[in-house]
């Protein structure tokens, strides 16, 4: 807290090192646990270990990106909460104990709000207060399951590892209901994600890379896969439900992105969307599918940190993130052009990219957990995966329009002095491209049999479908675009002209704007209706949750108007009531 600022930077920098080496020292030396007083409070196992490493791995890349392009007012903020917010995050993924998995939690969305409050919009106090309040509901949710769980089972002590509820009667389905809801409301789930896209439009864009991106992801989904494969004992139709929970946090969070004309938005609604395919994913039962989720939640991390880096690289230099005032930059900086394009690629589901293998993962294991249900149920699950194929469609196109939008087209007469990000930012953004590349086409041997399988291993065999060579589509992709190039070389015919408006020069003001792609789809029917009540925040949780409240608080207001004839008729019910309930009970 006193210290100088560079002296905070260096510290925070050796101390993810640190943290980074023990996590990857923990993969061949296993770490002790930590108890006190016979209570199990520390424990590390394949899936904590997982969650560990890529917390501090991400942390460490993003931090590179903060050292240098930070504004200033909130640096010395920056650099106390940036170290805290990893610890916690890393005590919620050490803690056994209940308690001591609350508190963590709880520490990580008080450390969420306080990156919330360092915006500068004019919409930020709104956000953080909605901010605050949704995690810290879901908060009270995780409180009360937990202390479900200890009532269910008590021989557990408290012990998350040694808890195993069956979900048969009331008590334990609430548990399962609240605790879904704190995983769903961290991770960004239908119908708890309203926050995420508010937070990354008004955040600094390094809070939103660290936070909705990446390690918020990974603290929700690693609850979620805590649930499903230990905590609960969990039936197929539970398994289905969770499944089409995912299947609409997919579609709805990608027909959104597709419209929006903010890019951080547009970031934040597919930081959603790819969650769903987590819960997809881990919700399904399969084994296949749950490594393809977790895998999945690491290539996100990966990709959408280096988006939402490279979008904050142009807007450092430009000074804007609406898509209408964009354009052309990828003269000026191509080599953020070329990583942000390797991050849409990944997130579109592009082989030989990371992105396409986990989600050809979660395919596979929900087409053979398909296999095993009844013919309505399988209708049901193949729905659930139609939906989540069209979303991975529908996120390519709408990276095609922040691609075009940013990086494309004609660049503006006020870009044209605008030069490449600094080393550091580059650096952070090429980590995070080159892990794309290598988690893609090295998906088997480095993260899924280092990582993934240890996790999935006990629960079942992880059998592929179909076999799939990422070096043989590279291949193939390379002889496609160099038969290509020497095609465009040999026949090569290129005339450049104005652009003419009705005789005269085009104005700068009538280029094709990447916000024009889709706006049919704005305007068809019934779209364009679900649109405007998602606009007017009908579907939004925390919106309905307020109206609500202060409707029955104006309504209390109203019958309590002071007069002693209306107070005597609510003794004379209240007493009414109590006789009435007392011949019952």
């Amino acid at each position: 807290l006193f210290l100088p600022l560079i002296i905070r930077k260096i510290l925070t920098i050796v101390s993810l090192c640190f943290g980074m080496w023990l996590s990857f020292r923990a993969m061949s030396t296993p770490i002790p646990n930590v108890l006190i007083d016979k209570f199990l409070i520390f424990s590390l196992d394949e899936l904590g270990l997982f969650a560990l490493f890529f917390t501090h791995v991400l942390s460490l890349i993003i931090l590179i990106f903060s050292l240098n392009g930070l504004n200033k007012s909130i640096e010395k903020s920056f650099f106390v909460w940036y170290p805290l917010t990893v610890s916690f995050c890393s005590g919620v993924i050490v803690s056994d104990h209940a308690l001591s998995f609350l508190l963590f939690w709880g520490l990580a969305g008080l450390s969420l709000y306080a990156f919330a409050l360092l915006g500068s919009g004019e919409e930020t106090p709104q956000m953080a207060k909605k901010t605050f309040i949704l995690i810290g509901g879901s908060d009270a949710c995780l409180l009360m399951g937990l202390a479900l769980l200890q009532h269910l089972q008590p021989m557990a002590q408290w012990s998350l590892a040694k808890t195993s509820i069956p979900l048969a009667g009331g008590n334990a389905v609430l548990a399962f209901i609240l605790l879904l809801i704190a995983a769903l409301t961290k991770a960004g789930g239908f119908p708890f994600h309203t926050w995420v896209p508010e937070f990354c439009k008004d955040a600094p864009v390094e809070g939103a890379a660290l936070l909705p991106a990446s390690l918020d992801k990974l603290l929700g989904i690693f609850f979620l896969a805590k649930m499903m494969t230990g905590l609960f004992q969990v039936s197929v139709s539970i398994h289905l439900i969770v499944m089409t929970i995912g299947a609409l946090t997919i579609i709805t969070a990608v027909m959104m992105a597709m419209n929006q004309h903010n890019a951080r938005k547009l970031l934040g609604y597919h930081a959603v969307s790819q969650v769903g395919y987590m819960i997809l994913g881990v919700g399904s039962g399969a084994v296949l599918a749950i490594a393809g989720g977790l895998f999945h939640l690491v290539n996100h991390t990966i990709y959408k940190s280096n988006l939402f880096l490279s979008l904050g690289s142009v807007e450092k230099r430009t000074g804007s993130n609406e898509l209408n005032d964009l354009g052309g930059l990828a003269r000026n900086m191509p080599i953020t052009f070329v990583v942000a394009l390797i991050g849409a690629l990944s997130i579109s589901g592009i082989p030989p990219f990371n992105g396409f293998f986990s989600k050809w993962m979660i395919y596979q294991g929900v087409l053979q957990h398909t296999a095993t249900l009844t013919p309505v149920m399988q209708l049901w699950s193949l729905l659930c995966l139609i939906l989540a194929v069209f979303g991975s469609a529908l996120t390519l196109a709408s990276f095609m329009k922040f691609i075009y939008a940013v990086f494309l087209g004609r660049t503006k007469t006020n870009f044209n002095s605008i030069r490449e990000a600094p080393v550091n930012q580059w650096l952070a953004t090429g980590s995070l491209a080159i892990l794309c590349i290598a988690f893609g086409i090295l998906a088997v041997p480095l993260p899924l049999k280092s990582f993934i399988f240890p996790i999935v291993e006990k629960l079942g065999p992880v059998d592929f479908l179909g076999t799939y060579q990422p070096m043989m589509i590279l291949a193939l992709f390379l002889i496609a675009f160099l038969l290509g190039l020497g095609i465009f070389l040999l026949v090569r015919c290129v005339r450049v002209d104005d652009i003419y408006l009705g005789g005269m020069a085009a104005e700068e003001r009538f280029h094709l704007q990447g916000t024009s792609f889709y706006n049919e789809i704005r305007r068809m029917q019934p779209l364009a209706s679900i649109y405007q009540a998602a606009e007017n925040k009908h579907f939004d949780v925390y919106d309905l949750g307020t109206r609500s409240t202060f409707s029955f608080a104006h309504f209390f207001q109203r019958i309590h108007a002071g007069w002693l004839p209306i107070y005597l008729l609510f003794l004379i019910v209240g007493l009414i009531l109590l006789l009435f309930l007392r011949e019952i009970f």
